[in-house]
């Protein structure tokens, strides 16, 4: 049976590494969206309460239904308003001005500031109405932040967001959270304005700048057949892959239904240890490849496995089947 192992040394790791840059547990958000990236939410939370982690973030109220229980506060990134039921600890982005058409009297709201990234967020043009509209439905607005685009555009979108941000400090009277800082501005050392951090892939040991971190998971199948192949055989479906040689081939059970990028056999995809292709096309449950152990490790860093599809580590990872099992090692 094929499963994961999730290395809890290397988490708490990678969390000292973002810790050292933040300062402040409490102001140090962890992203676990989309099952943690892919790692599972339920073990990546229980790891981030034993670090006396206190605050997270989750794409949407049913994410927010595992860990209800587990965080002081809650942030809801991608929550449509009009199915949100609010909790003591959830704290709903808002997205957009209309989002405020169905927050009801009471629920904590944090705004989105759109400084520049352009995708979602109350920009500085309609920061003014948005904050009537908090104090005329006596909402409680607890946070502002924003999202950079890219570590280039840092230099673009920090100005926009230190305006919206003095703005609200002179415009409203209840003192605010602020977070800026997702991983890759942490580790440029940018986070400077609030000192707070978001993070989301540096936890699990990768980022898109220069940082030390470690890989959490590796993924692992277990062989389900070998044969001998023969020279001019071909190995899976629509004969991509046609044997020179003769040698002995195995079939292992991850394939693309679990989430394992497709592989049509062009170019060359090879295993942890650097020396075992896959051979032809990945199936849906199913690859194959020389005749190994009987347990092999497909990958163990995400980011050198999806290079070889042209893609980056957060594919590789979100797309892993949450049913898969995972070992805590």
């Amino acid at each position: 049976m094929a499963f994961i192992k999730i290395n809890k040394d290397n988490y708490f790791y990678n969390l000292n590494e973002c810790l050292k840059r933040v300062k402040d547990i409490n102001k140090l958000i962890i992203i676990l969206k989309d099952n943690a990236y892919g790692h599972d939410i339920n073990i990546i939370s229980d790891f981030a309460l034993e670090f006396n982690v206190t605050y997270a973030a989750v794409k949407n109220q049913e994410e927010a239904q595992k860990i209800k229980d587990k965080f002081k506060n809650i942030l809801i990134l991608s929550q449509i308003p009009k199915y949100y039921e609010a909790k003591d600890n959830y704290v709903l982005a808002i997205n957009d001005i209309n989002y405020l058409n169905y927050v009801k009297k009471g629920d904590k709201i944090a705004l989105k500031l759109d400084s520049g990234m352009h995708r979602s967020g109350i920009n500085t043009h309609n920061l003014e109405d948005v904050l009537k509209l908090i104090k005329d439905k006596n909402l409680k607005l607890v946070s502002a932040f924003t999202h950079y685009s890219s570590p280039n555009n840092i230099k673009f979108q920090k100005p926009n967001y230190i305006k919206m941000k003095e703005y609200l400090e002179q415009n409203y009277d209840e003192e605010l959270f602020f977070h800026s800082a997702n991983s890759s501005t942490l580790f440029l050392g940018e986070n400077d304005i609030d000192g707070a951090a978001r993070v989301g892939l540096a936890q699990f040991g990768y980022c898109d700048v220069k940082a030390n971190l470690k890989p959490v998971l590796s993924l692992w199948a277990e062989k389900i057949s070998s044969r001998k192949i023969h020279k001019n055989d071909s190995i899976g479906y629509d004969e991509v892959f046609v044997s020179d040689d003769e040698f002995v081939a195995a079939n292992y059970d991850l394939g693309y239904a679990d989430g394992l990028l497709y592989y049509k056999g062009e170019g060359e995809v090879y295993l942890a240890d650097d020396k075992s292709k896959i051979l032809g096309k990945i199936s849906m449950d199913s690859f194959s490849t020389y005749d190994l152990e009987d347990e092999v490790c497909v990958f163990d860093n995400a980011l050198k496995y999806a290079n070889y599809f042209n893609t980056n580590p957060y594919e590789a990872l979100v797309r892993l089947n949450p049913n898969i099992k995972k070992i805590i090692v």
